[in-house]
């Protein structure tokens, strides 16, 4: 579930957290007031990029999900239907996004094509 903003429309997309991901956010997040950030911005050699950070603070345009993740309103429309999920890999984990709207990534994996 997630919390509408007051100014957008009433069509926004929804970014799913597994519980897995949402357990790991809450550790990370502890200390933080306003939970993680979840942006989509230009760059990368595939032309876009995932950051996860701490959020810093919020706008009244922001979507917030599960109390604890905020999506700027821009980037919200790069993540219908994208899922945000805890993977585990042999010696390392980490959060991943699985995300439909992907046509591609570039050859490091690092960023994406939409």
């Amino acid at each position: 579930s997630h919390v509408r903003c007051k100014h957008c429309c009433n069509n926004l997309t929804i970014v799913q957290i597994t519980s897995a991901a949402l357990e790991n956010l809450k550790e990370r997040v502890a200390s933080n007031p306003w939970g993680a950030r979840l942006k989509v911005s230009g760059g990368g050699c595939g032309g876009y990029t995932y950051e996860l950070s701490h959020a810093e603070n919020h706008d009244l345009t922001d979507i917030v999900y599960q109390e604890i993740l905020v999506v700027d309103i821009l980037s919200n429309k790069y993540l219908t239907d994208a899922i945000l999920d805890w993977k585990t890999d042999n010696f390392s984990e980490s959060f991943h996004i699985v995300n439909e709207q992907e046509t591609g990534r570039c050859g490091c994996g690092e960023s994406f094509y939409i």
